[in-house]
Order: C-alpha cells, then sequence, then structure tokens
C-alpha cells in the first residue's frame, strides 16, 4: 500500500507554518459565519472548523441574556442561537473523512473530551479523616493549620438524600442557575435543561453550576443544610445582605468538571460537603505555587491572578511528571464528607462521577488578620501570602529557596510560613493613603464596606478589640489618622477619643470620627491633598455665603466649629487653622519643588520652608497627577513638592454633631408616615438649597473630578481622562484677578474668568482640541457638562466593567445617549458658534444618601405635614394609619457642594432614600415645587444640531434627562437600580426602562395640580 500524502501544508497554505494550537486560537477568534465560510476552504480547516470545543466557544460568546439552551452539540446550539437553524430541526449531513491528517493537539483535546474517570479516585492519607470532631479540638489542630476530612457532619441534613440530580431535577426543574465556563461569562440555565446537558456532553471543560445566589432562587434548599458547628463563627454575617461578598455557592456538575488550581478570595477559609458523587482534591500550603500554574500580580490594583490549565488536563499532563516529594496533599472526598480548606491553601478539584455539594467561604477569630491585610493597599505583600519565595525580591533568597524539597509529610509543619501576619505586614505599601487606595481589583470588599464592616465588629465584640485594632491598623493605618485627630482635639480643646470612638464611621470616601458632641472630618481626595483643599473651600465658602442669607437651610445644616490643616511635625503632627477664605498657609519640609515653581511661587522661603498661598497661587500648584511626567518642571507627587511619602498635609473640619442617627441605620424603625415626612421634608430643603443665589464669581481652580456615588457594590472603575472642570466660590473680588495655570495633558491652560488660553509651546486658540476646556458652553456650566462629556466619552468601558446592565440594553447606549451630553441642560447649537442655556446652573448637594440624612426620634403630635391626605397613600409595603416613630433634622456633608442641574440631585434620593417608591418621589416634587423642565421643552428638539440622531428624540424630556444622568454617572447607578428593582431587568429598551423609572417626572408641573393617587 502506498504511503498516504500530508495534507495539511497544502490545505492550510501560508497557516502551515503555524502549530495546531494557534491556528485553532486565531478560528476561535472569528465570528462564526466566516467560521461556516473557511470550513468550505480545504480539508483541514474543515476538520478544524467542525471541532466541538470550537463550536462551544462560539456558541457562549455569543449568547447574550436568558437562559442557555443545549441543542444536543455545540454546533447545533449556536446555529440555533444565531437564527441559522430553528430550534428542534437539525440538519443531518454525515460527517467528511480525510486521511493523510494528524493533529496530537486534537487528538490530546478529543482523549480529554471522552476519557472515563471511574477508576481516578486516589488517596495517599496523608489528608486525616475525622469524626466526632470537637470545636476545642478543630481549631487547636486544624483550623488555619492544615486541610482535614469529616465525615459525620451531614447526619441530620435533609439534603444528605434528596441532594443527588435526579431529585433535585424533580423539585427545582424550572429554577435557572448560575453555570460557570473558562469564557467568564455569567450564563444561567434551567436545571432540568442542564441535566439533559449533562447527560449527552462530552466536553473537556464541562459547565458546571457554581452559584452563589442559589438561595435566592431555590430558599427551600437553605433549609436542606445548616452551617456545621465548626464553622458556625461567620464575622461577615454582620454585614448587611445587599453588601456581603457572595460567600456560599451550590455547586453541581458531571464527571471531568471542577475548578482547577486556586486560592480562596481575601484569604478567606472554605467548607465543602460533598451530598453526591465523588471529587478529587488536590493541595499545597501558602506560597508554594503548583507546578504548571503562572501567578500574576498587577502591580497598578494589587489583583493577583492565576493562569493554568484545567484540573484534568494538568492530572492528565502535569501530575505524572512529578516527582514523588512535589506531588500535592491529596484525597478522594466522599458523598457525605466535609473538607476544611485554610486561608491561603492553593487547591484543585476534580470531579470523578456526577456530584452535588455545597461551600461556603468564611472569616473566623483565627484568620481575621490575614484577611483585613490581604486588604490593605499595596500588592507585595498578596503575591507573597499565595507565591511564596517567587514573589520575593531578593533573587538570591528566591533560588535557594525554590530549590528546597518538601515533602508530603513535613509539609503540616511549613503550610503557614507565608502566611504569619506580623511578617507579612513588613511587605505591604508603607507609602499608601489608606484612605484612598482602593483594595484590590475585584477586592472582597471595597474600602467603604471594609471600614463598615470592622466598625460591626468594633461594637459586637469587644472580645476581639485587641485584634480588631490591629486589623484596622493593617488596612487602614487606623493608628496615624487617630493621631491626627487627637492633634486636632488638642489645637481645639475637644474630648480626645475614648476606645469607642477611635475607628472611623461611615461609608463616605472621608474618616469621620465622632467624638462626644463633635463630628471630625478629614478630606481625602484621589487627587491628592490639593484636591482635598480645594473641596474643603468650596464646602466653608457654602457655609459663609448660606450664613449671609436668611434661608431656613440654616436650620437643617449642623453647625460650623472649626476648620484647617493637620500637617506631620517630626514624629507627630501639628494643626493650622484655616477658614476657607484668604491665604492658604503651607508649611514645606524643605523639598525641592521644581524651578518653574520656585518661580511662581514667589514668596516661597527655603531658609523658613514656609510660604502662604493666595487662591491664585493656589490653583497654579493644583496639578492633576497624571500629568507630571509630562512636563520635566513639575514635582513628582501631588503633593506638590516632591514628597514621595504621601501628602503632606491633610485639611479637616469640625461640626457639631447631630443628634439621633444616619437613615440608614434608622430605616429599620420607620413608618409609612416617616417616610412621607421624610419625602417633604427633602423636597422642602432641595427646593431651598436649589433657591439659593448663586455666587457672584465663579473662579475657575482646579481641574479635579468631584464624584458623587449612589449605593451599590463593587469598586469604581477608574477614569483615564487627564482633567475634569472643578470650581472654587468667590464671593468677592474680580473674576479678572483670579488668574490661574491649569496642567491639561501637554497644554497649559490660564483661564481668566470665562476666557480660556491654550499653550503648548506657543498661544493654540482652538480650545476645542483640549479635553475638559469648553469654549462652546458658559462658564457656568463648565464643571457639569464637563462631568457629563467626560463620562459619555468612557461609558461603554465602564458598563462592561461594573457588567450591570443586560447585554440587550448595552447595544442600546450608543444610539440612545446624545452624542453631547450638552443638551440635557438646556444648550443647544453646541457644534456650532453660537452657545445658548435655556436655564442657569443651581446648587448641588450631589450626595442626598440615606448615610448624609440625619433622623431623630420623633417628638411630636403625630401629624405629617401639610401636601398629602395619609388615607390615601400606601408606601411600598409599608401601610399608612400608624404612629410616627423617626423624624428628618439635618442634611450631612456638602463637601461634594457644585453647581447643576436641579434634576441630578433627584437621582441620589430617588434610589437611595424612596427606593424608586414612585409615591415618595412624587410627594417630594409636591413639597419641591420648583419646575425641573428646560423652558421651551417643545421647541427644543436637537435632531438638526446633533448628527445621526433619531429625528423625533426630545432632548428635553425630564424622564429622558433622569436616565441619561443614570446612565452617565460616575458610578454603577444601574447596578443600584437592578438591585433594588428586579423587574427593570425585564425591560427590552432603554426607553421601556426610562418609563419605568422616572415616567412620574413627565407628569410633574408645579403650576398643574399633581394627583399622588396609590
Amino acid at each position: 500500500m502506498g504511503q498516504v500524502r500530508d495534507r495539511r501544508p497544502e490545505a492550510l497554505g501560508a497557516f502551515r507554518v503555524l502549530p495546531d494550537e494557534l491556528v485553532c486560537s486565531i478560528i476561535a477568534a472569528l465570528p462564526p459565519r466566516t467560521v461556516g465560510t473557511l470550513a468550505c476552504v480545504s480539508s483541514v480547516f474543515y476538520i478544524l472548523c467542525n471541532e466541538e470545543p470550537l463550536w462551544m466557544h462560539l456558541c457562549l460568546y455569543q449568547h447574550h441574556g436568558g437562559y442557555l439552551n443545549f441543542e444536543g452539540s455545540w454546533r447545533q446550539s449556536a446555529l440555533v442561537k444565531l437564527g441559522y437553524v430553528k430550534k428542534g430541526t437539525t440538519v443531518v449531513k454525515p460527517p467528511l473523512r480525510f486521511d493523510g491528517f494528524g493533529s496530537m493537539f486534537l487528538y490530546k483535546r478529543w482523549y480529554r473530551c471522552h476519557i472515563a474517570l471511574e477508576g481516578f479516585a486516589a488517596d495517599t492519607g496523608v489528608i486525616e479523616r475525622r469524626e466526632n470532631l470537637s470545636p476545642e479540638e478543630f481549631r487547636s489542630k486544624y483550623d488555619g493549620k492544615k486541610p482535614v476530612l469529616i465525615s459525620d457532619l451531614t447526619k441530620d441534613w435533609p439534603a444528605q438524600k434528596a441532594w443527588n440530580l435526579p431529585q433535585l431535577v424533580d423539585k427545582y426543574g424550572d429554577v435557572g442557575f448560575k453555570v460557570s465556563q473558562a469564557h467568564g461569562k455569567k450564563i444561567k440555565m434551567k436545571l432540568k435543561d442542564y441535566a439533559a446537558y449533562m447527560a449527552c456532553q462530552h466536553d473537556e471543560e464541562p459547565l458546571y453550576i457554581f452559584d452563589a445566589k442559589f438561595g435566592e432562587s431555590a430558599p427551600e434548599m437553605l433549609e436542606e443544610y445548616s452551617v456545621p458547628t465548626l464553622f458556625s463563627e461567620d464575622l461577615l454575617a454582620v454585614l448587611d445582605k445587599p453588601v456581603r461578598p457572595a460567600f456560599r455557592w451550590l455547586v453541581a456538575g458531571p464527571a471531568r468538571s471542577g475548578a482547577s488550581w486556586h486560592v480562596d478570595p481575601a484569604l478567606t477559609s472554605a467548607w465543602n460537603t460533598l451530598l453526591s458523587g465523588r471529587k478529587r482534591w488536590a493541595l499545597y500550603p501558602p506560597g508554594r505555587v503548583p507546578p504548571g500554574v503562572i501567578v500574576h500580580v498587577d502591580e497598578s490594583d494589587g489583583s493577583v491572578n492565576f493562569d493554568g490549565p484545567t484540573s484534568l488536563q494538568w492530572w492528565l499532563e502535569i501530575y505524572p511528571t512529578l516527582r514523588e516529594e512535589d506531588k500535592p496533599l491529596e484525597c478522594t472526598q466522599q458523598p457525605g464528607e466535609t473538607i476544611s480548606v485554610p486561608s491561603g491553601w492553593w487547591h484543585c478539584v476534580l470531579n470523578i462521577d456526577d456530584s452535588v455539594a455545597v461551600t461556603q467561604n468564611y472569616v473566623n477569630s483565627t484568620n481575621l488578620e490575614l484577611v483585613c491585610l490581604d486588604m490593605a493597599p499595596g500588592f507585595y505583600h498578596r503575591g507573597i501570602a499565595r507565591a511564596g519565595h517567587l514573589a520575593m525580591q531578593e533573587s538570591q533568597e528566591r533560588t535557594d529557596k525554590s530549590n528546597q524539597e518538601l515533602d508530603a509529610v513535613s509539609v503540616a509543619a511549613q503550610e503557614s510560613s507565608f502566611l504569619d501576619v506580623d511578617n507579612l505586614a513588613t511587605h505591604t505599601e508603607k507609602h499608601s493613603n489608606h484612605f484612598i487606595s482602593n483594595t484590590s481589583k475585584g477586592g472582597y470588599l471595597d474600602r467603604s464596606e471594609l471600614r463598615d464592616w470592622l466598625r460591626r465588629l468594633w461594637k459586637l465584640r469587644p472580645d476581639l478589640h485587641t485584634r480588631l485594632w490591629k486589623c484596622a491598623c493593617l488596612a487602614l493605618d487606623a493608628e496615624s489618622w487617630l493621631q491626627r485627630v487627637i492633634a486636632i482635639c488638642k489645637t481645639h480643646n475637644l474630648p480626645v477619643p475614648v476606645e469607642e470612638e477611635q475607628l472611623p464611621v461611615g461609608n463616605g470616601s472621608n474618616p469621620v470620627y465622632l467624638l462626644g458632641d463633635f463630628a471630625i472630618k478629614l478630606c481625602v481626595e484621589e487627587g491628592g491633598p490639593w484636591v482635598a483643599i480645594d473641596g474643603l473651600r468650596s464646602e466653608l465658602q457654602f457655609y459663609s455665603l448660606l450664613n449671609k442669607t436668611d434661608s431656613k437651610l440654616k436650620d437643617t445644616i449642623p453647625s460650623l466649629v472649626a476648620s484647617g490643616i493637620v500637617l506631620p511635625d517630626d514624629m507627630d503632627y501639628k494643626v493650622q487653622s484655616w477658614d476657607g477664605s484668604g491665604e492658604f498657609p503651607v508649611v514645606y519640609e524643605g523639598q525641592s519643588i521644581g524651578k518653574k515653581r520656585q518661580r511662581d511661587i514667589s514668596e516661597f522661603d527655603n531658609s523658613d520652608c514656609r510660604t502662604k498661598l493666595s487662591e491664585a497661587e493656589f490653583a497654579r500648584v493644583s496639578i492633576d497627577k497624571n500629568n507630571f511626567d509630562k512636563d520635566p518642571e513639575l514635582p513628582e507627587s501631588n503633593s506638590c513638592i516632591g514628597e514621595e511619602d504621601g501628602p503632606m498635609f491633610w485639611p479637616y473640619i469640625v461640626q457639631k454633631r447631630c443628634d439621633g442617627s444616619n437613615l440608614e441605620h434608622a430605616a429599620d424603625d420607620m413608618t409609612a408616615e416617616d417616610y412621607v415626612a421624610l419625602s417633604i421634608f427633602l423636597g422642602q430643603q432641595v427646593r431651598l438649597l436649589h433657591s439659593l443665589a448663586l455666587p457672584a464669581t465663579l473662579s475657575r481652580t482646579t481641574w479635579t473630578q468631584k464624584t458623587t456615588r449612589l449605593p451599590g457594590r463593587g469598586p469604581t472603575r477608574g477614569t483615564e481622562t487627564s482633567v475634569t472642570v472643578g470650581h472654587s466660590i468667590v464671593s468677592n473680588g474680580s473674576a479678572a484677578e483670579h488668574c490661574h495655570e491649569l496642567s491639561v495633558s501637554n497644554h497649559r491652560v490660564y483661564a481668566v474668568g470665562s476666557e480660556i488660553n491654550v499653550q503648548h509651546g506657543c498661544v493654540d486658540s482652538d480650545t476645542s482640541k483640549v479635553k475638559g476646556v469648553h469654549a462652546d458652553v458658559p462658564t457656568e456650566w463648565h464643571y457639569f457638562v464637563g462631568l457629563m462629556r467626560q463620562q459619555r466619552a468612557n461609558v461603554l468601558d465602564r458598563f462592561e466593567d461594573w457588567e450591570s446592565l443586560p447585554s440587550k440594553l448595552m447595544k442600546q447606549l450608543e444610539t440612545y445617549l446624545p452624542e453631547d451630553p450638552a443638551v440635557l441642560v438646556g444648550l443647544q447649537k453646541v457644534h456650532g458658534t453660537v452657545s445658548r442655556s435655556a436655564r442657569p446652573p443651581v446648587w448641588l448637594h450631589m450626595d442626598i444618601m440615606t448615610d448624609n440624612i440625619q433622623m431623630a426620634p420623633y417628638s411630636g403630635d403625630n401629624h405629617v405635614p401639610g401636601l398629602v391626605d395619609l388615607n390615601q397613600i400606601t408606601c411600598g409595603n409599608k401601610k399608612t394609619g400608624g404612629l410616627r416613630a423617626m423624624q428628618a433634622r439635618y442634611i450631612l456633608d456638602f463637601g461634594d457642594v457644585t453647581h447643576g442641574d436641579p434634576l441630578y440631585e433627584f437621582l441620589a434620593m430617588h434610589v437611595s432614600v424612596f427606593k424608586l417608591d414612585p409615591l415618595l418621589l412624587k410627594i417630594a416634587l409636591v413639597a419641591y415645587g420648583l419646575p425641573l423642565t428646560i423652558p421651551n421643552a417643545n421647541s427644543n428638539r436637537s435632531s438638526v444640531e446633533l448628527p445621526g440622531a433619531p429625528l423625533d428624540r426630545d432632548y428635553t424630556r425630564p424622564s429622558y434627562r433622569a436616565m441619561c444622568y443614570c446612565l452617565l454617572h460616575e458610578h454603577d447607578a444601574m447596578g443600584a437600580i437592578f438591585q433594588e428593582r428586579k423587574d427593570c431587568r425585564n425591560a427590552d429598551s432603554l426607553e421601556e426602562l426610562e418609563q419605568m423609572l422616572w415616567g412620574v417626572l413627565n407628569e410633574w408641573n408645579p403650576e398643574a395640580p399633581f394627583e399622588l393617587g396609590q
């Protein structure tokens, strides 16, 4: 018989020089229709383009919303999903077969897809099996020290007999569960469809039910098991449900499914109980990276990522090559057994049979300090906790230590070498400002949630105070902040913090301390201390202007006691008072500020190390940190003095402490009448705020972004835009007296009043090229329009990061939002030479949420003031007709005060305070009594001025503007909305969602009767 010719070179053409793995990766990046066309090119491309793993990738990549249906094969499923084939119709064609082509890559993948694992169980006996284990013995021998299998924790669980796939399908077949897969997309399948998929699939890495919200989807399942007593201490349980990170999962899947090598998030511990099937486990101690796994530490945000083979691939291809002493600790978990995985241990799991399990992560007294340390700013200590000597900077030590052999018998004695808290603490970032440095990307808790968690534990667990204080010092730099507060107290003769007052309170971005009758807020901004000073200046000058009026708003704002700055003084701190006006005193410690800055600050004296800055000079040194590398004359720190150890000063404000507690903590005591009265109160106070006269002069100062927030999880994505317009309030003087130099990318911008000159080597009069400079917008709208334009520029990136907007709505973003958000405030012809504002801006608080509304016990005649008939009102699930319990007294924290569209003020209130109840919003609007529409709205359609916009788009419609502001918000407003209103996710269009959320605004006319209805 003659030799069969090799088809590959001729069939692949120029692609023949590439290995099969790379060719398959290229094909996987193509759209399905192109893959189908490519399959017709040659015999080898036909083979490569019909592989099931390829079509699994294409199908899952194309899946957008709804439940996933498996049609018997991934190719068929993809064709049905794309509409090329009708559901239930199978295109039957005999597969073409070709000789003369072989591929080891394809063969190995086929082998992994079809291997049987019945005899794959293995047990070295190193991991002990125990029963009748007491809590005391568990803590002393295993908790945080080494893994253990426990065989008698499920005897009383109904799940012991009921949690196998057939019975679960009978009971929960129509319930949707989240499935995990390599592409990382959020996909759900009904359990009955998933069971059908399991029965016929031959995937190398099968879809795997890994659902953190199974308790919400099937609440009865939570009653069928209980947390074992050994793991009952759960310190995260003090957090509110929306804030608490995912901690429990239903885990179910077929043979070959599993979890590849990883360390659990934030160094939490875990327990996993198997109810049916068998699982093979492999574990390595902390700091010992499994062979075949690559650990990458992102130095920009501290996140630690793992990259390696699937669990099945690791056992088939890596495990057989290991020396006996290099093999992991192993065991095969049987039904009814629970395995305990300590903090920081690497583990890998492979299902040998179809299996069902439940697992939970927890923080207890044993791992509390490790978890807090893992959320401290910086990244180096995280890498060491997971990669050990491989992460060490000293190359010689790394070489020596990595050559040490660690056998399975001695592993228990070595497993904690990289999880010593005191040792890891020496590798933390020493120069980070812990209050503005976020936890790692995708971290367990963000910085405000972390503070709230420690504060709650501080109240509930006095027995842990010593350890909690250590945690707060590691994660929040609590000792340094406390010393700054003590310096402020001594300066102003205030009582120093007692033990229960030594941790900051609140969820905001600034450290706030409640000390007796006083509240101290230290101002912290991501842009550095100069940005914080700008915010404090605005807040103080707003209070000054307000006090010169006869507005009743003064009665609902805490009285000002003192303000100033805290500065380092050798090993201590000193305080200088400053009221926000006149010259701003700063003490420099002799650092060079660059020749150009020395010329700008003429009063700088090296011998005295002291300078006083006027407002104009203050503005000239308010430089965006992102621009330092673009001007060699600029200092290398955002403190503008070349200091590399962080900010050199911290602005602060002291106010009289208000009685009561904020709405966030008082909500459980509120009655329906209280919410009605609260809506009236807020409407009236916002009216007073929006009615205040604006200052005579708006002086442009720092080009930095003030942020407001809406409730919701997860960290906010950082923006890449180099500048955004901010402002300072000047009540007296000519605008021409305040000439400010601002850094904008490579340009130097000089703002004098409303005139803006841009220099880039020479004068450039074309300011439209400079992002953040708005020559087409009136001065009073610069900040607000600049913020909206900035958010519009990266709206898609932010929602891709947040993953809060359903894919069907994501596709509509670009066509729904206006090309230029300036039209939302009534600015027309923004692309022409003439700009027009249909209305002036108003004062905005920007942050009226539950934590900034102070409530007090109600004392009165149980009467809701005017406007509404309580007998006709139902507020959500709260019925009126009862007694009053709480009343609103104060609005707190005007640190984000600015100017803008009055409609923007109602976003945070409606989501955070009213919980999207349209009736409460109506009541607030009645009390508000001012127009939110843009004058001449009917004539202000912008289809001509905005190319590509729908001809029927009314950019002035209140509900449309409000919806746009939600989509353009700096924080994930939509995530908070969907969390509050699950039904909103079913909206088919943004227009429909707009009406659901904000349609009530279109009915509002302060000059016409407004029916509250039901």
